[in-house]
């Protein structure tokens, strides 16, 4: 079933997560995980924005809280994980996911029936230079 949210998407994001077998880096001979792209459709609110200014550069924070609308979250994308935030048709920017929860839990008849009216809850953080 399809979020109830779907319609109110404002942002996209792409995360890289591991996917099978590993890669050795011919330059340093490092064994690194192979990396798969799972894109997901979200309905964000943009919140708690910081700005610091220091000399010749300005640093901006911003969490977003919302709901993955697009299906089901892939299981490999879990807290910590990076990706490219597209908020509002602005610039991409890179984000870190700082949560997945939901208050009522995945299992269940209630968390089942709300997960898949809502979706998955999400909170992302960004930081950028200007």
């Amino acid at each position: 079933m399809a979020s109830a949210l779907a319609a109110l998407a404002n942002a996209t994001a792409t995360f890289q997560v591991a996917s099978t077998g590993v890669t050795t880096d011919a330059a340093t001979g490092n064994v690194v995980p192979n990396a798969a792209s799972v894109t997901a459709s979200l309905f964000l609110k943009e919140s708690n924005v910081e700005t610091q200014l220091y000399p010749g550069v300005d640093v901006v924070k911003a969490a977003y809280q919302g709901y993955v609308t697009g299906g089901v979250l892939d299981s490999r994308v879990r807290v910590g994980t990076e990706g490219t935030l597209t908020f509002a048709g602005g610039a991409a920017v890179t984000c870190e996911v700082r949560a997945l929860r939901q208050p009522y839990g995945k299992t269940g008849l209630l968390g089942e029936v709300l997960g898949s009216v809502l979706g998955e809850q999400i909170i992302l953080t960004t930081s950028a230079q200007s």
